[in-house]
């Protein structure tokens, strides 16, 4: 099966690889020196001098974990919302006794700007959430327009970079953030279960002058980062997965040896021309231009034809699996095709292109044979 969902991707078996070591107790100096490692590279990947704590779970997990961190009951949140992942913030700083507010827009359309200048100056809220880059609608966010109007109202701002981290140009000193999600199984390339969360000074501050303790003990991002800055015995929130560990420490030295611009350029390069392609077979995307990201591409379905019919045929007839609609705006009117990390190639691209024109076809949508891949090399070479 070729792996084209959003999350988890498909991964490099030099990841795969590092996991086959024997087991080790994770408080033993061979082990920190793992930790120390990934640290670093960490610190490099995210393009900071702050801490970023690893935690269990998906980047789901690290959501939670920034926010409930950072906010108290009572304190007033403002999220940003465009799509299904964004929301999800919502939720979680709900349950964290927060009161909401939020600004939503058309899944997969345009931040309203205005909205959340009025909102922030309203409502002087301690913390705003946005997504970076919003997988359920292929579309993407600037976050560098948000960074002066919290900064105006002194309120923290988190992003949610689950799919963007390491596939997308994101600089977390540079651009002032406060709070950046990542996963291990998104556009970092390793597999599912690690959660990455960089933690700016400000954060930091918010996290110290807490009236309150985090009421969650394993999620509690001060005990989290405390594990990756002390030195010697570790004072671990959860247990560290050893084996996730290693996997994540050999993806990371992938991404810098590639190096962060070289990579950010190829995932552009590739999201370009999937775009081209699905275009060129007659089918529209539901994210335009302007503001689709390079690490989904959202295709609306064609009239008459059934989402789960073309996931499906993908899947059982040419072992190809994509991504379905999500909840909200575009339940069963998308799908979705990733290039993330290793996806983000030829060698994985071009293969699902012609399985979609082929299952297209089976269902009874006329497409010319080979044209999209066509356009998909014609795109390439355009850019290369």
């Amino acid at each position: 099966m070729l792996l084209m969902t959003p999350g988890p991707v498909a991964v490099d078996q030099r990841v795969v690889a590092a996991m086959n070591r024997p087991a080790v107790c994770p408080q033993t100096p061979e082990f920190w020196e793992v930790i120390d490692d990934l640290e670093t590279m960490l610190q490099h990947i995210f393009l900071t001098q702050s801490p970023v704590a690893i935690g269990p779970g998906s980047g789901r997990l690290g959501l939670e974990s920034a926010i409930i961190s950072v906010v108290e009951p009572g304190d007033k949140t403002l999220h940003i919302v465009n799509g299904t992942f964004a929301s999800y913030s919502v939720e979680i700083a709900r349950r964290a006794g927060a009161d909401v507010t939020l600004v939503a827009g058309r899944y997969g359309g345009p931040i309203d700007v205005d909205q959340v200048r009025r909102q922030l100056r309203s409502r002087h809220p301690r913390l705003v959430t946005i997504c970076h880059s919003e997988t359920s609608t292929g579309a993407h966010y600037d976050l560098r327009e948000m960074v002066p109007l919290c900064r105006e109202h002194d309120a923290l701002l988190m992003v949610d970079a689950v799919s963007s981290m390491g596939s997308m140009e994101l600089r977390m000193d540079d651009w002032e953030l406060d709070l950046v999600v990542g996963t291990a199984n998104k556009g970092l390339g390793s597999l599912l279960g690690l959660a990455v969360i960089g933690v700016g000074p400000r954060a930091l501050d918010v996290m110290e002058a807490r009236t309150t303790p985090c009421h969650s003990w394993g999620l509690d991002l001060s005990r989290a980062l405390a594990a990756v800055t002390t030195s010697g015995t570790r004072p671990w929130a959860v247990v560290p997965f050893t084996h996730l560990y290693y996997a994540l420490q050999e993806a990371c030295r992938q991404v810098l040896e590639e190096g962060l611009e070289a990579r950010w350029t190829r995932h552009q390069r590739f999201a370009r021309a999937t775009r081209r392609a699905v275009e060129a077979i007659g089918l529209d995307l539901y994210a335009n231009h302007h503001l689709a990201g390079d690490c989904v591409t959202a295709v609306c379905v064609p009239n008459g034809l059934e989402e789960g019919d073309i996931v499906r045929t993908l899947r059982e007839r040419y072992q190809v699996g994509i991504g379905g609609s999500t909840a909200g705006e575009a339940k069963g009117k998308i799908f979705r095709i990733s290039h993330q990390g290793v996806q983000a190639s030829a060698e994985m691209l071009i293969p699902t292109l012609a399985a979609l024109e082929q299952a297209l076809s089976d269902l009874g949508y006329g497409v010319r044979p080979a044209s999209a891949v066509e356009a998909f090399l014609q795109a390439l070479n355009q850019d290369g």
